[in-house]
C-alpha cells in the first residue's frame, strides 16, 4: 500500500499546474494534496493507511519549514544535438536546407558531382556531409552522446564552413 502511496505522491509532483511554480510550494500543494486524499478516502483505508498519508503530508511540511525543498534545482544544459536542432529549425542535418551544398546529402556526399564548377564549394560540402554520416551511422549503430557529439561538433562547424564559403562567393 506504501508504493501505491508514492506513486500517487510522485504523480502529484508531476501535475502541470504545480510545474509552474518553485519547488517549496509545489510540496507544499503535495501535502495539501496529500491531505485531501486521506480526508476523501478516510472510509475506504485501513486507519494506518490513513495515518500514513497525514504523516507523509506532515513530514513534507516540516521539510518545507525546514527549508529543505529551498535548494536551486541543477538545470542540465541542453544536448549538442538539441542546441543545433534548436539553432536551426529542429533539424540536425540543417546542411540540406541550404543553398550551398544543393545537391548534396549524407547518404550520397561519395558519388555526387556537382555542376558547381567550384571545386573549394565541392570540398567544403564532402566534407560537413562526411562528417555527418558518421555521426549518423554511429548514432544509429547505438553510441552515447560521448562518442556522437564530437562528430555532430564536426560537421555543424563543416556546414558553417560551407555556408560561409558560399555567401563570400
Amino acid at each position: 500500500m506504501r508504493l501505491l502511496h508514492l506513486a500517487l505522491a510522485l504523480a502529484l509532483i508531476a501535475a502541470p499546474a504545480a510545474q509552474a511554480q518553485d519547488t517549496p510550494q509545489k510540496m507544499l500543494d503535495l501535502a495539501r494534496q496529500l491531505r485531501a486524499q486521506a480526508a476523501q478516502m478516510k472510509d475506504s483505508l485501513p486507519p494506518e493507511d490513513v495515518a500514513d498519508l497525514l504523516r507523509q503530508a506532515e513530514e513534507i511540511e516540516q521539510g518545507v519549514r525546514d527549508g529543505g525543498y529551498s535548494a536551486p534545482v541543477a538545470v542540465e544544459p541542453p544536448s549538442l544535438a538539441k542546441r543545433i536542432a534548436d539553432a536551426h529549425g529542429g533539424r540536425l542535418d540543417w546542411l540540406a536546407h541550404e543553398v550551398a551544398c544543393v545537391g548534396y546529402a549524407w547518404e550520397n556526399y561519395r558519388t555526387f558531382v556537382s555542376n558547381y564548377g567550384d571545386p573549394e564549394r565541392d570540398r567544403l560540402c564532402r566534407v560537413a556531409y562526411g562528417h555527418y554520416a558518421n555521426y549518423f551511422l554511429t548514432a544509429r549503430d547505438g553510441a552515447g552522446s560521448a562518442k556522437t557529439d564530437p562528430l555532430l561538433a564536426a560537421y555543424d562547424q563543416a556546414a558553417q564552413a560551407a555556408v560561409d564559403y558560399y555567401a563570400k562567393r
